[in-house]
């Protein structure tokens, strides 16, 4: 069994990928099962070797005005994308058509977390409801608002906090088919004329706000016919604009609460530990992947240097001064969906070979992530295969949020989304399988115990974290087969279920928060 410390497991033995005698295989059973990356060890459930929550860490609490959260948006889970006389959005306008129906069942969705102890929901409005046409001297759709004024005010007489994103990817279809989208820099004004109207709509009752859910996953995922060199740029360009936009208005009309947008992806690790190559490979992928907005936004107004460096004014336009007076300090905090941490090494033949080299398959980034440890030992444990992209990594967690906050340093961060996909769990028919999800029950208690020495330990000034998701839902391109939900959702009959996963964050959050 692992000797528990207050860094993390130390193994009694080294255990290696070519151990393959039966020793070998009983430390690797001890290893992932007794501890599966815990980084404390505790008293276990009667079955599958889970920890109990109201055991993890009993000595450390989280501040009573802790956010205990779940996180949808909209397109994933409203469905009637032509209700409201919403067109319908760039990513898929005839999948999203039913969902979760939570257009209608708001309220059954909103008493469920309320029950279990959940005091946050952070949701996204549609900007496609809200202006049908999306353009600024188009009519504003007042049915819209009186539909998410209702979910505000449900929210509030639920005593679940309300926390709303103004843009979760479901591009107006209008402005896209009129100008482009963020192609144009028309896109800057009808964005903060929608805000405003928002704004001055919720004023007082939502009191925290994103601008942008993960823009940079945004911004690579282009219709087809764009040119995927420079518009991703370009695009960040007008997004950033937008936000510091969006900024302005709020703080102009007073409007009560905080602002930011939430990041999406990790600093990461040298893959090589102490190797030059692969630290210069990380800087370029957080410059890239988390700089390319929270520079501009937290330290100084302007993309980051490797960017700069890199792309030429023709792909990366360059900010004025008042551009940049205007996106510095924008944020109010810091908001990072913390899914997995991995590893970045740098391209084969070197990152100045690539840098040099616009015709590079890695270029203008110069690095690649990767899963696996130079061992060959994986980053985490793995998802259902339907998204191979994910690991649950709470063995860098601690080090991950510390990097953020070292580079990009605020006075209040929140894990604004952080779920798994149970492996198999779209394979399973009988429900008693599909909602004992055992593996995201794991990632939520090892991430949760790694946040809980985040902040007694790092003394980092987590606020909050939001279970991604609330239910089952449509996760983009991947359809209704990737399953992040805490509640099981039958697509048929739109019957609701727990799975273990919620009653574990459940049980923990009452254990744990401060009375």
């Amino acid at each position: 069994m692992p000797t528990p410390s207050a860094g993390g497991v130390i193994f009694l033995e080294l255990v290696h990928p070519e151990n393959f005698s039966s020793r070998g295989l009983e430390r690797l059973w001890d290893i992932f099962l007794s501890c599966l990356f815990l980084s404390f060890c505790t008293p276990a459930y009667i079955h599958h070797g889970l920890p109990r929550p109201l055991n993890i860490l009993t000595n450390l609490t989280l501040p009573k005005d802790f956010f205990f959260g779940v996180a949808t948006a909209a397109f994933q889970v409203e469905g009637l994308p032509r209700r409201s006389r919403q067109p319908g959005g760039v990513a898929d306008n005839s999948t999203g058509d039913v969902v979760d129906l939570q257009y209608y069942l708001y309220k059954e969705d909103v008493a469920r977390v309320a029950a279990i102890g959940v005091n946050a929901h952070s949701f996204s409005i549609s900007w496609a409801r809200i202006f049908p046409f999306g353009t600024a001297d188009s009519p504003v759709n007042q049915a819209a608002l009186d539909h998410y004024s209702d979910l505000i005010d449900y929210h509030i007489a639920s005593g679940v906090t309300p926390v709303a994103t103004l843009f979760h990817w479901d591009t107006p279809l209008s402005i896209q088919a009129y100008y482009g989208g963020f192609l144009s820099p028309q896109v800057v004004d009808d964005f903060v004329n929608y805000a405003k109207t928002v704004f001055k709509a919720f004023n007082g009752k939502v009191k925290t706000w994103y601008t942008f859910n993960e823009p940079r996953v945004y911004y690579f995922s282009l219709p087809a016919g764009v040119n995927s060199s420079t518009a991703p740029y370009i695009c960040s360009y007008h997004l950033l604009k937008a936000h510091a936009g969006a900024v302005k208005a709020f703080r102009e009309m007073k409007t009560q609460g905080e602002i930011a947008f939430k990041n999406d992806d990790f600093v990461g690790i040298p893959w090589r530990a102490n190797n030059t190559e692969d630290l210069m490979a990380v800087e370029r992928h957080a410059a890239f992947r988390i700089g390319a907005f929270s520079n501009p936004a937290y330290t100084t107004g302007d993309w980051p240097t490797i960017m700069t460096d890199t792309l030429p004014p023709s792909f990366l336009p360059r900010f004025t001064a008042e551009e940049k007076k205007d996106l510095l300090g924008s944020a109010d905090f810091f908001a990072t969906d913390a899914y997995r941490t991995q590893f970045v090494t740098a391209p084969p033949d070197g990152i100045a070979s690539c840098v040099s080299n616009m015709s590079h398959p890695l270029w203008p980034e110069c690095h690649t992530v990767v899963e696996y440890d130079v061992n060959g030992w994986a980053a985490g444990i793995s998802p259902d295969p339907v998204s191979d992209w994910l690991q649950a990594t709470p063995n860098f967690l601690r080090q991950s949020l510390r990097d953020l906050q070292a580079r990009w340093p605020t006075k209040k961060m929140y894990i604004s989304e952080f779920g798994f996909v149970e492996p198999f769990e779209e394979k399973y028919t009988d429900l008693f399988r599909i909602t004992e999800d055992v593996a995201r029950t794991n990632y939520y208690m090892t991430y949760l115990g790694e946040i809980l020495l985040a902040i007694h330990e790092d003394k980092l000034p987590i606020a909050g974290i939001f279970a991604w998701a609330m239910i089952d839902n449509i996760e983009w391109g991947s359809g209704i087969q990737v399953k992040f939900g805490i509640q099981y959702v039958n697509f048929t009959t739109l019957e609701r279920q727990y799975k273990r996963s919620a009653l574990s964050l459940s049980e923990f959050f009452k254990a744990h928060l401060e009375k």
